[in-house]
């Protein structure tokens, strides 16, 4: 990339800064870039607002009166979202800060290395003394912010930041005064941004000369580089915008995969769904949406268990599977997408039982994948379902998860019915996971399953087996586990919906 080949946006929020305005403005504009000047104007009383008038004609100039004083955190909000050019900065209508530093922030992010550049006041040789303790206060909260964002900082406080247009665009802030270094360092950081640091230069003013920061907003900001460091809540408007920006995007996420390695150390999980249904598995199973093997390690510990086919539509993780059992002789696989007729290898009328676990929900067409399924079993076979329950806890983590539905007791009778199952026995399952679920994804707003909320759940099992078919009789649970065998296409919708372990109990 050439040299001055980005443009500028530069952000100067203002408020009562009659004496410096004029001076800042002249020092930006001497920048030989492409340049915008937004300044924003946060209800100045001090006759600022007659001088910013007198920039009206300069092209290079945009100026906004906001009604009333907000605080910066709200003028650089409104700034950033009039930002037109490649790079934003921030500029302080003071004198602290020189523009002659503007090319320093800009050159990693124009050598293709960064994403947003911090311009550290303690990196300079060249600097005006004065507060030692504002100095000390500094470098505490960038220390704290860092033990927070793992980042290295030593300026966290800095005004001299530069995004890409893109990034500070597509990051919803929302504090109004002084908390936007901390918000906006954590943010980036939990973004995965390319951060750079370059020493720049400083003349701090002193209060006589209208330094307007105080102790107050040193304590303020203790609150602020905790709340924006632990916070979880989503505030990113368009990933997709920011990643097609960043230097170094995040690999993309495959929500599906994760999930299934989340729960491949939930082995006591996985042991008790086979466990519910063990007296209806024979020996010769298909598993549809097999993933990466959590119920095939199931199926293969089982002594009566002679053969099980693994099928997924990812080839990637069948090979995943493969590298876990392809040394177990009772083991077969292959790639089949429910939707589809079955693949030649798997031979119609065969499988003495077809296991689908949390895969039927994906399938847009679902009728069609289980008339599929139908044409495998024999005769006597068993179809052993397992989908999502209770509509009302469909959440974000189903959307990531791409799910297009969870299932009520009706509709999943009514799907089996329609396309030739008859229903032995229709129960729900896991009372505590429907609780989890809606907690995680309904309440705290999350969108992908924690590998630590999963083991913990794990350890729950041996307490939650033999309780789990009376809590959820009353109450549901967070699937609903149907066992079902070929039969006539009809829309019925009787079936026993009491759970087969307290029939035989």
């Amino acid at each position: 990339m050439s040299d001055n080949s980005l443009s500028l946006s530069v952000v100067i929020p203002v408020y009562n800064e009659r004496k410096t305005v004029r001076e800042i403005v002249r020092r930006v504009k001497q920048s030989p870039r492409e340049k915008e000047i937004i300044i924003i104007d946060d209800g100045s009383t001090d006759g600022t607002r007659q001088i910013l008038k007198s920039f009206e004609n300069d092209p290079e100039i945009r100026v906004v009166l906001q009604p009333k004083n907000a605080g910066k955190g709200t003028a650089l909000r409104a700034g950033f979202e009039l930002a037109t050019k490649d790079v934003v900065i921030v500029q302080d209508a003071d004198l602290e800060y020189d523009p002659d530093d503007f090319e320093p922030l800009l050159r990693p992010i124009e050598q293709k290395r960064a994403d947003v550049v911090f311009g550290s006041r303690f990196l300079y040789v060249e600097h005006r003394v004065l507060y030692f303790r504002h100095s000390l206060g500094n470098k505490f909260l960038t220390l704290l912010s860092n033990l927070f964002t793992d980042l290295n900082l030593t300026d966290m406080e800095t005004c001299y930041k530069a995004f890409k247009r893109e990034i500070i665009q597509n990051i919803k802030l929302t504090s109004d005064r002084f908390g936007f270094e901390p918000e906006i360092t954590a943010k980036v950081a939990k973004l995965g941004c390319a951060v750079y640091e370059v020493p720049i230069r400083y003349y701090g003013r002193s209060y006589a000369e209208g330094k307007k920061i105080t102790w107050r907003d040193g304590i303020a900001a203790l609150f602020h580089v905790v709340r924006f460091s632990l916070g979880r809540g989503n505030f990113v408007k368009d990933i997709g915008a920011i990643h097609g920006a960043m230097v170094s995007p995040p690999a993309q996420r495959d929500v599906g995969v994760d999930t299934l390695e989340v729960f491949e150390d939930a082995r006591r999980y996985n042991a008790w769904i086979c466990e519910r249904v063990n007296d209806f598995i024979g020996p010769k199973v298909l598993e549809v949406g097999s993933g990466i093997g959590n119920i095939v390690a199931e199926l293969l510990s089982r002594s009566h268990v002679t053969s099980v086919t693994a099928t997924d539509l990812s080839a990637s993780s069948l090979e995943t599977l493969k590298d876990r059992f392809g040394h177990d002789e009772k083991l077969s696989s292959a790639v089949w997408n429910a939707e589809n007729p079955p693949p030649p290898e798997l031979v119609k009328g065969s499988f003495d039982t077809i296991i689908c676990s949390n895969v039927l929900e994906h399938i847009k067409d679902h009728e069609t994948a289980l008339q599929n399924m139908k044409q495998l079993l024999k005769p006597d076979g068993k179809l052993i379902l397992l989908v999502p329950s209770n509509p009302a806890i469909f959440n974000g983590l189903d959307e990531d998860l791409g799910h297009f539905r969870r299932y009520t007791k009706e509709e999943l009778q009514r799907v089996l019915g329609v396309t030739g199952f008859h229903i032995k026995t229709l129960f729900p399952h896991n009372l505590v996971g429907a609780l989890g679920w809606w907690w995680a994804g309904c309440v705290c707003k999350r969108r992908t399953l924690r590998v630590s909320d999963t083991k913990n759940f794990d350890r729950l099992v041996p307490i939650l087996k033999p309780i789990d078919s009376l809590l959820t009789l009353p109450f549901g649970g967070v699937s609903l586990i149907a066992i079902a065998s070929p039969g006539r296409a009809v829309g019925q919708v009787g079936a026993n919906t009491q759970d087969p372990n307290q029939e035989a109990a």
